[in-house]
């Protein structure tokens, strides 16, 4: 489980890394001067930190019943 929470928080930095430029683009400029690759990359990387955190969840509620193997 430390691995997958260690995997989604350096999800994290390639999306932070997109969004910043991205925003200040759309905040100045116009939705068109965003790159379509950046948005597909972004919208990746949001569903894969998703699928991380429901993993991470599961696996803690696996962890709280008394009869688990998960230690």
């Amino acid at each position: 489980m430390e691995k997958l929470a260690i995997l989604r928080m350096f999800a994290g930095f390639p999306l932070f890394g997109l969004l910043l430029p991205d925003i200040s683009t759309f905040i100045v400029g116009r939705f068109k001067d965003i790159s379509p690759f950046h948005i597909y990359i972004e919208c990746f990387l949001l569903l894969f930190i998703i699928a991380c955190t429901l993993g991470i969840a599961y696996m803690r509620k696996l962890g709280d019943r008394p009869d688990s193997q998960l230690q």
